[in-house]
């Protein structure tokens, strides 16, 4: 026996691969990747598209643009975080205080930034900045206790700046022209701040002996102690030891690379012992790091003054002023312009 097999039903229809894909009853149209014919490849053409797959289509590109706009302010932002650790680590502290001040103006409450902020600037003895970035991340924690050592090892730099006992340092401000006070009050006090500033106070009333045992005893608490060390540059440069001044200017730079004041105090010693090109060039380093530091332009002037140049030097004093009327300190603008009118002989 052998078994039944189907006979009935109507034969299936034959795919001709000589017409249109889509009819099968006119010729396609050669030249094309699908083989259409003219009435079938209009109709596709003028097939409209479905609403929502346009709405579906917009949302998708909008996501994509959204998506590549926030990628690249987060690269962007990680390229200068990177530099900015990369120049801390250089002890280039202006150009890292650049770098994140860019990633703060996009990310301002960013932990990493911010911390990193604070070391640049304390280094930079920009005190504004430093009590900026404190404030955005002090009730926040991290357990990047590289970052917050570097940070408590800024803050203590900065810190030293202030005199912790607030009644010594007003009765020093009200002896600051009495030169038999200001001695008596060396020895009230174990404060290296305060000690300082009673010995800026006689470094402006000339008396540079004192003025130099008074840091001696300073510099022996703390080696570094910035402004310990900044006015025993200058005194070394008012008594004519100039490689001695210089050397105090380089103590400042090692904590520092990109210390503004350090080098144009290099700048006013190279002057003082008619080094003209030498104080140039670091008075031109000191205005390209910071151009509206005040130290910076007052090298430049000085600079100007000494090659003849009085329409440029009167140009950066009345710039040095227009400074100082933001901030009421006129300190640089008087000693500055007694060199520039000839009322004090500088070299």
């Amino acid at each position: 026996m052998q078994e039944n097999q189907s006979t009935g039903g109507a034969p299936e229809s034959q795919f001709n691969e000589s017409l249109c894909v889509n009819c099968q009853l006119n010729v396609y149209q050669p030249g094309h990747a699908i083989n259409l014919c003219s009435d079938c490849r209009q109709s596709l053409i003028k097939f409209p598209v479905p609403r929502w797959i346009k709405f579906f289509a917009i949302g998708i590109i909008a996501v994509m643009v959204i998506s590549l706009i926030r990628t690249k302010r987060y690269i962007s932002a990680a390229i200068h975080l990177g530099k900015a650790e990369n120049a801390i680590d250089q002890k280039h502290f202006v150009t890292a205080q650049q770098e994140l001040a860019l990633v703060l103006n996009k990310f301002p409450d960013d932990m990493a930034a911010n911390g990193y902020m604070m070391i640049a600037s304390a280094y930079n003895l920009d005190f504004e900045s430093y009590g900026a970035a404190y404030s955005r991340i002090a009730d926040k924690k991290t357990d990047d206790e590289s970052l917050l050592s570097r940070v408590d090892a800024a803050s203590a730099y900065i810190d030293q700046n202030f005199p912790k006992d607030t009644l010594m340092y007003k009765r020093i401000i009200a002896a600051a022209n009495n030169k038999e006070k200001l001695l008596a009050l060396t020895d009230s006090t174990q404060e290296i701040a305060l000690k300082t500033h009673i010995a800026n106070f006689l470094y402006e009333l000339k008396d540079y002996e004192r003025v130099e045992s008074i840091i001696n005893k300073v510099l022996a608490v703390d080696s570094n102690f910035y402004q310990a060390v900044s006015l025993m540059s200058a005194v070394k440069r008012n008594t004519a030891k100039y490689d001695d001044a210089l050397a105090y200017c380089d103590r400042l730079l090692s904590l520092n690379a990109e210390d503004v004041y350090a080098l144009s105090q290099k700048a006013r010693i190279e002057l003082k012992r008619k080094h003209d090109k030498d104080a140039a060039i670091y008075a031109a380093k000191a205005m390209e790091l910071s151009p509206d530091n005040n130290s910076a332009i007052e090298a430049k002037a000085m600079v100007e003054h000494f090659a003849g140049k009085k329409k440029e030097s009167l140009a950066s004093l009345a710039k040095i002023k227009a400074h100082e009327a933001e901030s009421g300190d006129s300190t640089i603008s008087k000693r500055l312009t007694l060199i520039i009118n000839g009322s004090e002989i500088y070299r």
